[in-house]
């Protein structure tokens, strides 16, 4: 009942709110585009305050409203004011980082935008992106304290950042050392953090000299159980995308990847085999990986080694993909078996085997036609009497 009267309230101030385009309650600035933003942000703090509403209900209350532009606009100012009002005491933080993540953040208004208080006898919206900066700074610095004490904000926090945040800051290097800490933190987060530094090298020339370093030892036993796996592969193969690298550290991923394919569940097996493939078609002279027959008990690569450049994988082999041209699936054994003929020029889609998963694998399998072979026997058609009945000439039953 509680939930109920909670929700009729939060309806009850969003359709006050509605009606503030025909009959604005608030003073009208000439020049300025009318929004009662004081109005707004009462109902988040309504939202975020109220303790028995689900966040279901709340997101069915806003989902039409967040596609007009000038609502997504003025919701990031009212974030920017709240986040330095968050209180972990009254306020339910956890719903504030959905808002976050529903509201879009605008850019540059476009003809076809749709404009939730539009109206031709008041001044006209205006995109200001300074402004937009401004506040989804505030933002992220409000949140800073909570990211810090609790794991699961900063998750949602480093993904918001990724996905949108961080190029409407108003200087995206100064997250740098966050996304640092971040990378050093065991799970999913060391992914996202992993993620952010790699668009700041990208796309805003930060230096990270131990960038390589930091990437190979995220291909460990752990990595198998990664939320963002997905995301470590396809960071990584942008990463080694250069022709450039020294063959020492490309040898290194190679050999990392093909000893941990030894125990990667299947589908993972796929990409990491269409990975060290990618790799050799890059450089071509780490061929010799496939060729060398050194035996295997005397391995000289160093599994343990932290550092890429000293774990000895020039001088090994790729016995690894030896046993698995065995595995127990053809699709498997199949992809290593390419590996093992004349590569071809044009590399494999990684992004691709990324999706993939066992309900593909063993739907394939069923589907999958075996050939005919001439068999020693005939086949029976029924579970009671063969193709070619003997029985009878050779006995009498009285």
């Amino acid at each position: 009942m509680a939930t109920a009267t909670a929700v009729a309230d939060l309806k009850k101030q969003f359709n006050t709110f509605l009606r503030e385009n025909k009959c604005p309650t608030g003073e009208i600035v000439k020049k300025k585009y009318y929004f009662p933003v004081n109005r707004l942000k009462t109902i988040y703090m309504s939202m975020l305050s109220a303790t028995d509403v689900q966040w279901s209900q709340l997101q069915v209350m806003l989902t039409d409203h967040v596609e007009n532009l000038d609502f997504c606009y003025y919701s990031w100012e009212c974030f920017a004011s709240i986040a330095l009002q968050l209180d972990v005491k009254t306020m339910n933080v956890y719903i504030f980082t959905n808002l976050l993540g529903l509201t879009k953040i605008p850019n540059e208004k476009k003809e076809d935008d749709k404009l939730l208080f539009h109206s031709l006898k008041r001044p006209k919206f205006k995109y200001n992106s300074e402004q937009i900066k401004t506040w989804v700074t505030t933002v992220w610095e409000g949140m800073k304290p909570f990211m810090l004490s609790n794991s699961k904000i900063r998750r949602e926090m480093l993904t918001l950042l990724i996905e949108k945040m961080l190029m409407h800051l108003k200087n995206p290097l100064v997250t740098a050392d966050f996304l640092m800490n971040s990378m050093d933190t065991p799970g999913p987060i060391s992914i996202l953090g992993l993620q952010g530094i790699f668009i700041l090298v990208k796309d805003y020339n930060l230096e990270c000299p131990n960038i390589y370093g930091k990437l190979y030892n995220f291909f460990t036993t752990d990595m198998f159980n990664y939320r963002y796996k997905t995301r470590l592969f396809y960071l990584a193969d942008i990463f080694l995308r250069s022709t450039h690298l020294p063959e020492l550290l490309v040898a290194a991923f190679i050999k990392r990847m093909a000893r941990l394919s030894l125990i990667a569940p299947p589908t993972d097996i796929k990409i990491m085999v269409a990975f060290i493939g990618n790799l050799l078609i890059r450089h071509p002279p780490l061929k010799v990986l496939i060729q060398n027959d050194s035996v295997v008990g005397s391995d000289p690569y160093i599994f343990d080694e932290k550092d890429p450049l000293k774990s000895n994988a020039l001088n090994s082999s790729l016995w690894e993909l030896v046993s698995l041209k065995q595995h127990i699936l053809p699709k498997v054994s199949k992809s290593v078996n390419f590996i093992f003929k004349k590569l071809p020029q044009v590399e494999w889609d990684v992004s691709e085997l990324l999706n993939d998963s066992y309900e593909n694998m063993i739907d394939e399998e069923f589907k999958t036609e075996f050939q005919k072979v001439s068999l020693t026997y005939e086949k029976p058609t029924s579970y009671a009497v063969p193709l070619s009945n003997h029985f009878d000439d050779l006995w009498t039953l009285d």
